[in-house]
């Protein structure tokens, strides 16, 4: 082990409701910020590149990967919470869901996995990267949701998850070395 994990949340992007929330595209915004990561002087030494298997990760992380020559590894576990049957659903309705997830971590509503299984999920899934590798810089694309749970958790900050959660840019950066956090991701 003793690898340095640098975490990423993908680039903005574009709400496509005739498409499941997994095949989403990056706006012109997020291929800009995805464009610039690939120059972020902190990723220019990577060993590994992984992303989780939606598509907004994988196109986040690309420009990086090509300009590295690097291949991307997907991984299904560092997905987003699932989203069962409720992909669809309205703006103030997806905010509501929100508040009860982060109020509740075992809260289930319209099919989605609950934040303590994703959280399970997604700490196992960084357990497995970290173990198969070592003395290595490893990039991970993934999602805010997950990314926001899994710093908060190593911190001890899960009571401030909301707070934490709506803070979370696009494209941040957090590193996380030996099980601690170096850098945080808000």
């Amino acid at each position: 082990m003793n690898n340095t994990l640098i975490f990423i949340r993908h680039a903005e992007t574009k709400k496509d409701w005739n498409t499941i929330i997994t095949d989403w595209d990056l706006t012109d915004s997020g291929k800009q910020e995805a464009e610039k990561l690939a120059d972020n002087r902190e990723l220019q030494d990577a060993d590994i590149i992984i992303s989780s298997i939606e598509n907004k990760a994988f196109l986040t992380i690309r420009p990086l990967a090509q300009k590295l020559g690097k291949e991307i590894i997907q991984v299904n576990d560092l997905r987003e919470l699932e989203r069962g049957g409720g992909e669809g659903i309205p703006t103030e309705k997806y905010k509501q869901m929100k508040k009860a997830l982060f109020e509740d971590f075992d809260h289930n509503d319209f099919g989605w996995e609950t934040p303590n299984h994703a959280l399970s999920r997604f700490k196992k899934a960084v357990s497995d990267i970290d173990k198969k590798y070592n003395n290595n810089k490893i990039i991970i694309a993934t999602h805010g949701t997950v990314l926001a749970l899994y710093f908060a958790s190593l911190l001890g900050k899960l009571d401030d998850i909301m707070s934490r959660w709506k803070s979370l840019g696009f494209c941040q950066i957090g590193i996380v070395k030996n099980g601690e956090v170096v850098k945080d991701i808000v």
